[in-house]
């Protein structure tokens, strides 16, 4: 059923992967979903060993702040929540070079990777949803550059993977899978932007539960990505260029026949 989808969605034109990155491309996609598991257990397990930690309140970046109990779980996992989104750009480019703005989405996920891999180090001073100091120094500006900069980070990740599903679109357009994910980046888009600014009074007190479903979200996403690259490694050339049928060939065997010379 799944690979039905896949080749439901699949560009017209789009020519099958070379065989000699078949079996790389597998490996990278596959790791890119375990990527995902482990940021999920990094922040699971780091606030469980919190204490008085809230996953509603909090902030996932809170866990590896300075003063934290377990710092290392949230830099470790984050690491490696980078790398997947590197391994998943260098899987996604043989399958997008023969498609136009071939560079675009390879490139998006591998700044967002490296803008996951940033945060790990730089590490906040405090946490600002629960220490109403740490907020008023924060928004003063009185605090250490390498808090801001996570910040900025942070915010890097998200920018560059909600851009990825236009640079798909662009790429597999006029397609079906251009017409969905370009729907769906939009879609995604205007929900940020309405609980970003529309509904951020409302949602006050639960940022980390904000946080969590927005990562969930780019999660899934990727998820989605290494998933149809991995069908594309296992696709039957045949699926997407079948071979002629015998009664498509006979009428000109049966004009060869009849032919006297």
């Amino acid at each position: 059923m799944l690979r039905r989808i896949g080749l439901w969605l699949r560009p017209a034109g789009w020519p099958p992967l070379p065989d000699g990155v078949c079996r790389r491309t597998l490996l990278l996609a596959w790791s890119a979903i375990v990527a995902q598991a482990i940021f999920i257990a990094g922040w699971v397990l780091g606030g469980a060993l919190e204490a008085h930690y809230s996953p509603l309140r909090q902030y996932i970046s809170e866990l590896g702040r300075r003063g934290a109990a377990h710092p290392w779980i949230f830099s470790i996992s984050v690491a490696i929540w980078g790398l997947g989104f590197i391994g998943l750009a260098i899987a996604l480019a043989p399958a997008l070079r023969t498609r136009p703005s071939a560079k675009a989405m390879p490139l998006l996920f591998v700044l967002a990777g490296a803008c996951a891999i940033a945060v790990a180090p730089l590490r906040m001073d405090c946490s600002p949803t629960v220490s109403h100091l740490c907020r008023l120094r924060e928004l003063a500006g009185t605090l250490s550059w390498h808090h801001y900069a996570h910040e900025w980070a942070s915010l890097g990740i998200n920018a560059f993977l909600l851009l990825t599903p236009f640079a798909i679109a662009r790429s597999a357009w006029p397609g079906r899978l251009a017409r969905l994910t370009l729907g769906g980046g939009l879609a995604v888009l205007a929900v940020w932007v309405v609980t970003s600014y529309g509904l951020h009074d409302h949602i006050a007190g639960y940022q980390g539960l904000e946080e969590r479903l927005w990562a969930l979200v780019a999660q899934v996403w990727t998820v989605l990505c290494a998933t149809a690259l991995i069908l594309e490694a296992t696709l039957d050339p045949d699926a997407v260029h079948p071979a002629p049928q015998p009664r498509e060939l006979w009428p000109l065997t049966a004009t060869a026949s009849a032919d006297p010379s």
